[in-house]
């Protein structure tokens, strides 16, 4: 019991570090754009609130990560003994509610941490479905595909011909990268993205993770994407923070390519978006 326990105090306190070291590179950072020299406690009380409420999104987020593991987890021993529940393929069709929305995580997560956006939309009988691409280290164009063969998925056993996608984070560039890696067949009609660095940032400069890597600014990836443009036939918005502490400079949330609609937020960290009001009423918008 006590072996849990300093765990779980070692997990707390790294998630503290954590937050404390993102937030003051993202001050450094708008202290250096702004020629002026201020630490991380010169600022409001509202500022210090919006801080205590992304370390409870993000802690939320911790334990519907966890749920989600533990799920994964106990569905592989099941399937491993022959328990498994019956495939997708053996589900009746879902009745058509709207254009399908398909929710895609960020890097390190697994669905279960946008379940709360897709609880809204089921709620106003939209039909949306959770996609997780994994094993967290693979590249964003491996999720790519993933993300390619689950819409096709979807098509074959749901009769779905085209989607919208809201994507938080790395999930924007997946999407993104479908896109690109899949034009003409992609079946993506709408992009909406939640935080998604796509001008890369500058917390991942020296990363030597999977994809992290390919978030460093004027990296290949992101050169790639820009290039390639949004196709015709796809609409998209991406709605960006300016208290976003994983994305430095947070400009770089921005989209910056004709046909997208790009939409600021105040007072609202990365993992906070997915769980805000506000941000779900310009999904909301997007996706009428």
């Amino acid at each position: 019991m006590w072996l849990l326990e300093a765990i779980l105090y070692l997990v707390i306190l790294l998630f503290i570090l954590f937050q404390v070291m993102t937030y003051s590179i993202r001050w450094h950072d708008e202290a250096r754009l702004r020629g002026e020299e201020r630490s991380i406690w010169e600022c409001s009380p509202r500022l210090l609130l919006s801080v205590l409420a992304e370390m409870a999104c993000y802690a939320l987020m911790l334990l519907l990560l966890g749920a989600d593991l533990i799920i994964f987890l106990v569905r592989a021993v099941l399937g491993r003994f022959g328990f498994a529940p019956g495939s997708r393929g053996q589900r009746p069709p879902a009745p058509p509610a709207g254009r399908p929305v398909v929710l895609l995580h960020g890097l390190g997560m697994r669905g279960l941490t946008v379940w709360p956006l897709a609880l809204r939309l089921r709620w106003e009988g939209r039909t949306a479905h959770i996609f997780t691409y994994w094993p967290p280290g693979r590249t964003v164009e491996d999720f790519a595909r993933q993300l390619h063969g689950f819409l096709e998925g979807l098509r074959r056993e749901r009769g779905c011909e085209d989607f919208d996608v809201v994507a938080h984070s790395l999930g924007g560039l997946v999407a993104r990268c479908c896109i690109r890696m899949y034009e003409g067949d992609h079946r993506i009609r709408r992009l909406v993205t939640l935080g998604t660095p796509h001008g890369g940032s500058e917390l991942w400069r020296f990363s030597m993770y999977g994809p992290g890597r390919q978030l460093r600014p004027g990296g290949e990836l992101l050169r790639a994407l820009d290039e390639t443009g949004l196709p015709a036939g796809v609409e998209a918005w991406a709605i960006a923070s300016d208290f976003d502490e994983m994305i430095i400079p947070n400009a770089n949330a921005r989209w910056e390519a004709p046909g997208v609609t790009n939409i600021a937020v105040e007072n609202l960290g990365h993992a906070r978006m997915i769980f805000s009001g506000k941000v779900y009423g310009h999904i909301r918008e997007a996706l009428s």
